[in-house]
């Protein structure tokens, strides 16, 4: 059995866990097989939110230097880098979102791969998703704590080719655009 699109709805008490784990396997397969295609991160509220639970040394194979322990998004952003893929983040200009601004410009700066991102704020963005090669996720839910923890939440994982297409497309129109 095959499927393009995949519709999750989630709250505290149902399918906790299913968008995480969607999401450690989407970056998974970049990390492990990296496309050299731009990473894409569009969310108006942004966290350094924790994407894999390391501390069993489960992941350990994927980055050795990981050790055991959380790995953040910041960390997952920035191997991707290490590892040829391009990275672009769409956020809006809340003040929530300047911790993880500074902090993923400041490790990609440490480790030579500021050249390998591009940083976008908007003034009314309301889209929210993640586009890998291989997959997009979309849906209603910010990159935050609150979205992968709390909040009641609907999201659409798709690999149609064609709708990952218009996904690059509308994505990478966020680049030298202004307000």
């Amino acid at each position: 059995m095959s499927f393009e699109t995949r519709r999750i709805f989630k709250s505290a008490v149902t399918s906790q866990n299913l968008i995480r784990e969607l999401l450690q396997l989407m970056l998974l397969g970049e990390l492990l097989a990296p496309s050299g295609e731009r990473a894409w991160i569009v969310s108006p509220w942004i966290s350094n939110v924790m994407l894999f639970d390391n501390r069993a040394g489960g992941f350990s194979s994927v980055n050795p230097e990981w050790g055991t322990r959380e790995i953040r998004l910041i960390q997952v952003a920035c191997d991707l880098a290490a590892r040829g893929t391009p990275l672009g983040i769409v956020t809006s200009y809340d003040q929530h979102n300047a911790p993880f601004i500074n902090a993923i410009t400041s490790g990609l700066e440490e480790a030579g791969l500021s050249e390998s991102v591009v940083i976008v704020q908007r003034e009314h963005l309301h889209t929210k998703g993640v586009l890998l090669k291989r997959g997009l996720l979309t849906g209603s839910m910010n990159l935050t704590f609150r979205g992968l923890e709390l909040n009641d939440e609907m999201v659409v994982y798709d690999t149609n080719a064609k709708t990952l297409a218009e996904a690059r497309l509308n994505f990478e129109s966020y680049v030298g655009v202004g307000e």
